[in-house]
């Protein structure tokens, strides 16, 4: 089955933090804009903290009764050329509608999000794929949204844990990062890549650069791409 191409895009302090508020440069965000509105994606994926960006602000009480739902993945009715992919694996997001921006939605979950949660995705016209039974399976997901959906480019953009789960299961074609000119030094926050503690038999992964670019607030574009062979 085939998968999409998959690129990374990200914003990093020189020694490799993910942005934070005390960089203190408030045209960060359309500087990140700028550079992933230039790359030919039809989806974007993020973790499930960055996609409670949009969801619902108040706890929706829980809806009593019995729920049965049809087994499997569920493509919902949409009329976006673009997608907004969203890891879910308990199937705890409520949402404010079916679109982030203005990208259909589509939350991945595992088998144990319950009937009561994928009953309320349905009637949201939400669409959602099934991404592994216990723990979310990045190649199956990768090949569901290819086969589901018009999806033949995917746009990880972080956080630091998904984008280091896409690179351990060796699924990243290139990276688009933006390096601020700033050191960041806080202990204990998202890097680029957060994979796992201490050493380990998993070996680096090697990129190599593309191109190079200095960009608005003296910032450099660098693109790599991998240097494994697919």
């Amino acid at each position: 089955m085939k998968q999409p191409h998959i690129s990374c895009v990200m914003m990093t302090s020189l020694d490799g933090r993910i942005q934070q508020k005390i960089w203190g440069l408030p045209e960060d965000e359309d500087l990140f804009e700028d550079v992933a509105k230039k790359i030919p994606w039809d989806a974007w994926i993020v973790g499930r903290v960055t996609m409670q960006g949009f969801t619902e602000t108040k706890p929706r009480p829980p809806r009593r009764g019995r729920f049965t739902v049809p087994s499997g993945d569920f493509v919902a009715d949409y009329d976006t050329k673009t997608f907004a992919v969203g890891l879910d694996p308990h199937g705890k997001l409520k949402f404010k509608t079916n679109r982030a921006d203005s990208e259909h939605i589509i939350s991945v979950v595992t088998e144990r999000a319950t009937a009561e949660h994928l009953d309320y995705l349905r009637s949201k016209n939400i669409s959602y794929i099934i991404g592994g039974k216990r723990d979310i399976d990045l190649k199956l997901v990768v090949r569901k949204l290819a086969k589901l959906f018009p999806i033949k480019h995917l746009s990880v953009q972080g956080g630091g844990k998904i984008n280091g789960s896409f690179l351990k299961a060796g699924l990243i074609d290139e990276l688009h990062l933006i390096l601020m000119p700033l050191a960041d030094g806080t202990v204990g926050t998202p890097t680029l890549f957060d994979v796992e503690e201490g050493y380990s038999r998993r070996k680096a992964t090697h990129f190599r650069l593309k191109s190079s670019k200095l960009i608005k607030g003296g910032a450099l574009l660098l693109k790599y791409q991998s240097a494994r062979k697919r």
